[in-house]
C-alpha cells in the first residue's frame, strides 16, 4: 500500500501543478484577449474550486490510511486534470482560429483584395476620424484624389491582368511616399486616395510633388517598361468642405483639371471647379449628341501640291449644341478621351465618314479617306473588328482608308504599336503620324513602325517663312519622311509663299486655309466640283504605294 500511497501523491502533486500553473498561465494571458474579462474571472473561479477539491482531498488522504478506492479516485482527478488543461488548451486554439478568420473577412471587408490597401469603407472611416479630430482642434487636413495618365491604354494593349499587375506595383509606392499618419486607399480601377491629417495645403503639394517624382520611376510588367504617370486633386478641410464626400468631390475636380493641363497635380480652386463642372455638362452633352446623331463631319482637301491633284479628304468632327453654340474640339474630344467615351465617339466618326465616302464613289470620286483615331481606339482590340465590318458593310476598298494617329499618343509601349499597326497593314488600311515633330519620337522608334505617312505639325509650318528654325524643322522632317520611304504631308499651309517654299523642299502634299477650310459635305461637294476634281483620278502616289 505504500507504493500506491507514493504513487496517489506524486499524481495529485502533478496533476494540481499541472491544472494551477497551465490555467493560471493562459487566464492571465488570454483575459481581454478573447471574450469578456467577466468569462475569464468566472472560468478562474471555476478552476479555484477545482483546486481547492484537490487540496482538501490530499489532506485527507495523509490524515488516514489509503485504500484502493482512494487510488482509483486519485486517478480520476489527475485524468480530469488533464481533461481540464487539454480542453481549455483546445479550446483556445479554436477560438484563436475563429477570431484569426474573423479578423481575415473583417479585414477583407475593409481593404482592397488587389493592392491590400484600405478599401472606400475604411477610408470614410478614416476620413471622419481625422475630421472630427481636426474640428476638435481647430485644424485642417488634406485629401487627394489621384488616378494613373495612362492606365487604360495598358489595359487596352497589355490586358487586364497586366494593368492588375501595374497596380500592385504602384501601392506600395503611394505608401512610401507618403507620411506613417496618413491613409492611401484605392476606391477602384486605377483610381486612389490619400487622406493627410494635420496637413495644410503646402504640405499636401508637398507630399504630391513626391509622389509625382516616384511615379516616373518606369515599371516592369510582363517584360514591358511602362511609364504611367499620375495626376493629382486636392482638397483641404475646412476651406472646400466639412465631409468627406464634399472634400473628395473637390478633390476630383481638381484631378479633373490636373490631368486637362497635364500639370502633375492641382489645388481645388471655386472658380476652376465650376469650370470643371461645366465641362461635365459638356460631357453629358455630348453622349447625348453621339446617340442622337446630332454632331456633323467636316472635310479638308490635302492635295499633291506638285499637280493639284485631290490626294485625300480629312475628315473632322464638328459639334454645334442648341444651349452651348460651337464647341471645339480641342474642347470636346479631351472631354471624351478623358471619360471613356471617345470609342463612341469615333465608332460614329468611323461608320458616318465611310458611309458618305462610298456615296462620292457613285460619282466616280476617287481619293483616300483620312480619319483620325486615338491611340484608346487604335489600341483597342475591338477597333480591328469594327474596321473589318465597317469596310465589308459598305464595300469600302481598305486600301482607300486612312488612320491618323497623334505621334506622342504612340509612346506608351513600342512593342505594341508596331503590333496593332502591323495589324491595320495586313488588313489593308494605312496609318499616318499626326503631329509629327511634337512627340520627341526616337528615329530608331519611327524606323520600327510600319506608317506610311507623316504629317508635319501645322506649329512649324505656319511661321517657316519667318523663323529660319521651322524652316530647317520643316525640311529635316521632308528628307527623314523620304530616307524611310513616307509619304510627307505639311498641315497648316495659310500662304501662296509657303505652298511654293515646301514644293521647294519637295514636300509632295499638304492641306490647309489657303487650299481649302475644313467644310460640311454639301459645301465640300462644291469645292470639289469648282475644282474639276469631279472627274480627277487619285493621285498616283497614294499613301499606301509610298
Amino acid at each position: 500500500m505504500l507504493e500506491i500511497a507514493l504513487i496517489s501523491l506524486i499524481l495529485i502533486s502533478v496533476g494540481l501543478l499541472i491544472i494551477s500553473l497551465r490555467s493560471v498561465w493562459s487566464i492571465c494571458r488570454e483575459q481581454g484577449t478573447f471574450g469578456p474579462d467577466y468569462a475569464w474571472k468566472c472560468l478562474g473561479f471555476l478552476i479555484a474550486l477545482f483546486i481547492l477539491g484537490y487540496l482538501v482531498y490530499l489532506s485527507s488522504l495523509l490524515e488516514s490510511e489509503m485504500q484502493v478506492i482512494d487510488f482509483v479516485v486519485v486517478f480520476t482527478l489527475f485524468a480530469g486534470s488533464c481533461f481540464v488543461v487539454a480542453v481549455m488548451r483546445l479550446s483556445l486554439i479554436s477560438i484563436k482560429e475563429v477570431k484569426k478568420s474573423d479578423l481575415q473577412v473583417q479585414h477583407h471587408a475593409l481593404h482592397d483584395a488587389l493592392t491590400n490597401l484600405p478599401n472606400r469603407v475604411l477610408l470614410n472611416e478614416a476620413m471622419s476620424r481625422a475630421i472630427a479630430i481636426a474640428k476638435r482642434k481647430n485644424g485642417s487636413l488634406a485629401v487627394m484624389l489621384m488616378d494613373l495618365n495612362n492606365f487604360k491604354e495598358v489595359n487596352d494593349t497589355l490586358g487586364h491582368f497586366s494593368g492588375d499587375k501595374l497596380l500592385q506595383c504602384v501601392a506600395p509606392v503611394l505608401k512610401k511616399s507618403v507620411r506613417e499618419i496618413d491613409t492611401v486607399a484605392r476606391l477602384g480601377g486605377d483610381e486612389f486616395a490619400v487622406i493627410l491629417p494635420d496637413a495644410n495645403i503646402d504640405d499636401a503639394k508637398t507630399i504630391a510633388s513626391r509622389i509625382i517624382c516616384a511615379m516616373e520611376q518606369p515599371f516592369l510588367v510582363d517584360q514591358h517598361e511602362l511609364n504611367v504617370g499620375i495626376s493629382i486633386g486636392i482638397s483641404q478641410y475646412p476651406d472646400d468642405g466639412v465631409d468627406g464626400d464634399s472634400l473628395l468631390q473637390k478633390a476630383d475636380v481638381a484631378m479633373y483639371i490636373a490631368k486637362h493641363n497635364d500639370s502633375g497635380f492641382s489645388v481645388y480652386d471655386i472658380s476652376r471647379g465650376e469650370n470643371s463642372l461645366a465641362k461635365r455638362v459638356v460631357l453629358e452633352k455630348l453622349r447625348s449628341a453621339i446617340a442622337e446623331n446630332k454632331l456633323t463631319l467636316h472635310y479638308q482637301p490635302i492635295i499633291n501640291l506638285h499637280t493639284g491633284g485631290l490626294y485625300a479628304l480629312e475628315v473632322l468632327t464638328r459639334w454645334h449644341d442648341d444651349e452651348l453654340g460651337d464647341i471645339r474640339p480641342d474642347e470636346f474630344i479631351p472631354v471624351a478621351e478623358q471619360s471613356g467615351s471617345i470609342k463612341q465617339l469615333s465608332l460614329w466618326v468611323l461608320e458616318t465618314a465611310i458611309r458618305q465616302f462610298m456615296k462620292w464613289k457613285e460619282f466616280n470620286l476617287n481619293f483616300i479617306l483620312s480619319i483620325n483615331l486615338s491611340a484608346k481606339d487604335i489600341q483597342d482590340e475591338g477597333m480591328f473588328n469594327t474596321l473589318r465590318h465597317l469596310l465589308s458593310k459598305y464595300e469600302m476598298n481598305p486600301s482607300q482608308l486612312n488612320i491618323e494617329i497623334i505621334e506622342s499618343s504612340m509612346m506608351l509601349d513600342s512593342k505594341q504599336p508596331n503590333h496593332l499597326i502591323s495589324e491595320l497593314n495586313q488588313l489593308g488600311v494605312s496609318l499616318s503620324i499626326d503631329d509629327f515633330g511634337t512627340g520627341f519620337s526616337p528615329l530608331s522608334y519611327l524606323k520600327k513602325l510600319s506608317t506610311q505617312a507623316i504629317k508635319i505639325d501645322k506649329s512649324f509650318v505656319v511661321d517657316m517663312l519667318d523663323d529660319h528654325s521651322d524652316d530647317v524643322i520643316v525640311r529635316s522632317i521632308i528628307n527623314i519622311a523620304h530616307n524611310l520611304n513616307q509619304a510627307v504631308v505639311a498641315e497648316g499651309i495659310e500662304t501662296s509663299e509657303c505652298l511654293e517654299r515646301l514644293k521647294e523642299l519637295n514636300c509632295r502634299y499638304g492641306q490647309g486655309y489657303f487650299i481649302c477650310r475644313p467644310l460640311p459635305v454639301n459645301q465640300i461637294n462644291t469645292w470639289l466640283e469648282e475644282n474639276g476634281i469631279k472627274d480627277m483620278a487619285i493621285d498616283e502616289e497614294a499613301i499606301v504605294a509610298s
